[in-house]
């Protein structure tokens, strides 16, 4: 713990990994095996109990009850953060969260942030699950004849009960539905891959699918790494809430601020801000008449087309005022319809570009890619980001406005068991490298992950038959950082593959190139077990109205 270790003094306790050390032995305490890597780990200085006890003391004394712990080799050697877990947990700290038992990954730093996120977070979701359980008669059994299952959705677009939710597992919990929603009820039997495009009051979430769910381990969110299996989704801040202005310079703004649901855009009639959905309002897309009065201070009025329109004139006045006497004031004679429109391309634009980032910018043709919309603005603008993105087939689910609501009812339950490695899965000719795996020693770790797997989701109640296995290599070249998760099914329609080609092809279609000359390292081993969800009744295809026409 940085509080102990840098505030009081303390020594902290100290490993060697056996293939870092010079040869020396004279202050090796004792020499182990990692169970985990098969590293030789150099136990140089043991932990100081005594010391980091008081050294803890006060932060109890101070009210504070959750705890983070992180040790540079605990992913190979968990034992010395295990010891400051016990310790800690025995003086009273109600959560003590060690960073190999929340994610065993290589990377320090990642690995203790994920460690503070779920300290941080974790205490929250149990207060809240602990008022929500309370509710019910005599609380709610999680098993049992008589007893109630309750799931959460996970960020990797798993369920989990709820006494195995973290902090860490939930901070893409509510995206994640979506994804599930529009992955199981767009991708059909043509195989085309989907873009899900899910637009909300004040973000926009988009992501891909090719037939099975995109993760990735490591993302940062609010400046904050987190090592976690998380859906690859991607959030930029426009939605119908996104308020419109211009800047200094004059140009169109969209955000990142939000109006928010109280007060809301203008058109709401409760003193809100323009926005968005103010836009769409005035340019006809958002028809008040299919709307219910809910608006206005006693929630009993229509949208306010005109108060829509009154805010952008008076948007547009400003900014000629800005402009008068510098010469061509660029606002004379510019109409409200041309500035909504304006502030429109401005939000399709930003929300455009983390669909490229997930499609072009990997290799992905987007054109070959259909869209699928969803949320509560989502169709309102799908037409437009379809053009723009040169894609020609847009769906909209009958349940497009609660699709992540299906997404969470029709979700797998998920269960997974992860392990660091320190292995060659292939090497050149000629290669120093003494660390490669075969393909018996693979089986091995992935067995025992798979029993691990397994076992969770059998302790939960369900039988070894209903049980999907997914195996993953996080792979890279030797000299390089840029690992990639690569699933056994990368093979040509889902179909079980070789790991080494298909990181190959990964490599390619993402970097443009590969570098046949390096070693391929195996940094983890990972098993995804799923029970699968529930399938959706399909309702027939309504008969066409034919092709579209002019009304005048």
């Amino acid at each position: 713990p940085f509080y102990a270790y840098k505030r009081r003094n303390i020594s902290p306790p100290r490993v060697m990994l056996g293939t870092f050390t010079d040869g020396s032995t004279k202050t090796v305490l004792e020499t182990r095996t990692s169970a985990f890597t098969g590293e030789a780990i150099h136990v140089l200085r043991r932990p100081d109990l005594p010391a980091i006890k008081t050294a803890l003391a006060p932060l109890l004394a101070a009210g504070i009850k959750s705890l983070a712990i992180v040790l540079m080799h605990a992913h190979a050697f968990p034992d010395h953060e295990n010891a400051i877990a016990d310790l800690a947990t025995s003086m009273g700290f109600t959560h003590v969260a060690s960073s190999s038992a929340v994610m065993p990954m290589v990377r320090m730093v990642g690995r203790g942030h994920t460690a503070c996120a779920s300290a941080y977070l974790t205490p929250v979701i149990t207060d809240y699950l602990g008022g929500f359980l309370g509710g019910f008669d005599g609380g709610m059994k999680r098993r049992g004849k008589d007893g109630v299952r309750l799931d959460f959705m996970m960020s990797d677009g798993g369920l989990v009960p709820h006494d195995g939710f973290g902090g860490h597992r939930a901070v893409l919990s509510g995206p994640a539905g979506g994804v599930v929603g529009y992955a199981r009820t767009s991708y059909g039997e043509d195989r085309q891959p989907v873009i899900g495009f899910d637009m909300g009051g004040t973000s926009t979430d988009v992501s891909r699918y090719a037939g099975s769910l995109e993760h990735v381990l490591e993302t940062t969110t609010a400046g904050v790494t987190i090592q976690s299996p998380q859906l690859d989704i991607s959030t930029v801040a426009a939605g119908g809430g996104s308020v419109l202005g211009f800047s200094p310079g004059g140009m169109y703004r969209v955000g990142p601020e939000s109006a928010r649901a109280h007060p809301g855009p203008v058109c709401y009639r409760k003193g809100g801000v323009l926005a968005v959905t103010d836009a769409n309002v005035v340019l006809g897309r958002v028809i008040p008449e299919y709307f219910p009065k809910i608006f206005g201070k006693n929630e009993d009025e229509t949208l306010d087309v005109e108060g829509s329109r009154e805010a952008f004139r008076k948007l547009i006045e400003e900014e000629k005022t800005r402009y008068m006497g510098s010469g061509d004031n660029p606002y004379e004679g510019v109409t409200i319809e041309e500035v909504a429109y304006g502030f429109l391309q401005v939000a399709n634009e930003a929300m455009c570009r983390p669909i490229r980032n997930l499609t072009q910018m990997r290799g992905f043709d987007i054109t070959t890619h259909k869209l699928a919309c969803f949320g509560g603005a989502g169709p309102q603008h799908a037409c437009a980001m379809a053009k723009s993105l040169g894609m020609t087939k847009v769906l909209v689910h009958k349940y497009a406005g609660i699709l992540s609501a299906v997404g969470l009812s029709i979700a797998d339950a998920g269960a997974e068991a992860q392990e660091p490695a320190v292995e060659a899965y292939s090497v050149m000719p000629g290669s120093k490298n003494k660390t490669l795996g075969t393909e018996a020693s693979r089986a091995a770790r992935f067995d025992k992950l798979v029993e691990k797997a397994k076992a969770e989701l059998i302790q939960q109640g369900y039988k070894d038959d209903q049980i999907v296995v997914e195996r993953f290599l996080n792979m890279r070249y030797e000299g390089t950082d840029n690992a990639m998760m690569v699933s056994e099914r990368g093979g040509p329609d889902g179909v079980a593959g070789d790991f080494g080609v298909t990181f190959r092809e990964s490599y390619i279609r993402e970097f443009g190139f590969a570098l046949d000359r390096r070693d391929i390292l195996s940094d983890d081993f990972r098993v995804r077990a799923v029970v699968p969800g529930p399938t959706l009744s399909q309702a027939p295809a309504p008969a066409s109205l034919g092709k579209p026409f002019s009304s005048k």
